[in-house]
């Protein structure tokens, strides 16, 4: 009997189900190559679009403000050796150079440092390369630059009235009982004290480039603001009384007390003051010794000799007598506004090209006479005043919003540095 045949298998449902398959991620598009694989890098493909943008934009924004800093540079440099010529002459011990007068006074609602930071970069350097000296005077609250003008133009005008009553003392008597007092540094010198009498000159006579009377010096006001006050304390000291008048002197006593009984009664109002007037350490900004109105009808300055150019001892002309000009500061605020600050932040160059051309005129001493149309020089920078700053200005009475009031006799006496002469 055979054996019987082995059953076949019956099919399983399950064995007709095929297995289930992951799918692959796609590759990768970019370019690949041995080499960069062996080194752990598969391949090289671009980058998202997100990412795309944000380097895109690092890159522009970075570059723009690379190449604006370089284009200031080389303004800068150019500027510079238009003027180092002069820097090449010998100055020997008996030679002062040029000295300039520099006032500076902050934007509205901004601080100091904003005209200090133009002063340094576009202007100082032209002044430096030219051989060019300079004192600075900057103010922390309105008014300081005019009482300050005023009150030195006044100390000399006292200083001129005892000079001619002490001549007319000696015409009408022989002897003058009143002692004469001498600086020290008139008595001793250092070579009396050192004992080098052997080794230097007993006498230097120093002579200043300031003595030559059409380019003496000159005074340079950074901001519209500081041009103004300027202007006005020419005026108040030249034009104003030597004492201050018994009508301002009460006025200022009636507003010190006035603001210590709104102190007591609001101190919240003097909280934050943007021109730190309240501040309890610093004396109050002098009222003016005479108003716009009355220039027509004051005597311009009966104590000088106004035939000529008023000079000092050493021979150099006053600080009124020199030339002037102004550097105005831009000053954009708002948001409105924020288009033309970045545009003005990416084309510095600009700006540092034009103020280093105006900063090689006074350098090369190009002056010309005072018009009146100079009263409005750096007049555009009014318009950009924050609006609010200038409402509460007129509301105090402030000196910047005024009209820049002046006087013929005053102003064809200047001299303002100009490329056209």
């Amino acid at each position: 009997m055979s054996d019987p045949k082995p059953e076949s298998p019956q099919p399983d449902a399950k064995s007709n189900v095929k297995p289930e398959i992951k799918p692959q991620p796609p590759k990768k598009k970019g370019f690949s190559n041995p080499a960069l694989r062996m080194m752990g890098i598969p391949r090289i493909s671009l980058p998202s679009r997100n990412w795309l943008i944000f380097w895109s934009v690092l890159v522009g924004v970075g570059s723009s403000i690379a190449y604006d800093k370089y284009e200031q540079k080389q303004v800068r440099k150019k500027w510079m050796a238009s003027v180092s010529h002069l820097s090449e002459e010998v100055y020997t011990n008996d030679r002062i150079p040029r000295k300039l007068t520099i006032y500076i006074a902050p934007p509205p609602n901004d601080f100091l440092d904003s005209s200090l930071r133009i002063f340094r970069k576009f202007i100082k350097p032209v002044l430096n390369a030219g051989s060019v000296d300079f004192e600075i005077f900057s103010e922390g609250r309105q008014g300081d630059i005019r009482s300050s003008v005023a009150q030195r133009i006044r100390d000399l005008r006292i200083k001129e009235l005892e000079k001619g009553k002490v001549v007319k003392e000696s015409k009408s008597s022989e002897i003058i009982e009143e002692p004469e007092y001498v600086k020290r540094s008139d008595l001793y010198k250092p070579s009396d004290v050192l004992g080098l009498y052997k080794i230097f000159p007993q006498n230097i006579d120093t002579v200043s480039d300031d003595a030559n009377t059409d380019v003496a010096g000159g005074v340079v006001c950074i901001g519209r603001g500081a041009f103004k006050e300027y202007i006005s304390g020419v005026h108040e000291g030249l034009l104003g009384p030597l004492q201050k008048p018994q009508a301002i002197a009460d006025e200022e006593a009636r507003r010190a007390e006035q603001k210590a009984k709104d102190k007591e009664e609001n101190p919240s109002k003097y909280s934050d003051d943007d021109d730190d007037e309240d501040n309890d350490n610093l004396k109050p900004v002098p009222m003016r010794f005479i108003k716009s109105s009355e220039y027509a009808n004051a005597p311009l300055a009966p104590e000088f000799n106004l035939d000529t150019i008023l000079k000092d001892d050493k021979g150099i002309p006053y600080f009124f007598e020199q030339p002037v000009y102004v550097f105005s500061v831009p000053t954009i605020q708002g948001f409105k506004n924020v288009p033309r600050k970045v545009y003005r932040f990416f084309t510095k160059r600009f700006f540092a090209d034009d103020y280093g051309e105006r900063t090689t005129h006074i350098v090369n001493k190009d002056t010309r006479p005072f018009k009146e149309k100079d009263i409005l020089m750096a007049k555009e920078e009014e318009v950009d005043w924050p609006p609010n700053w200038v409402k509460r200005g007129t509301e105090r009475g402030s000196e910047w919003v005024q009209e820049l009031a002046y006087d013929d006799r005053v102003i064809s006496r200047m001299r303002v540095f100009d490329d056209k002469k």
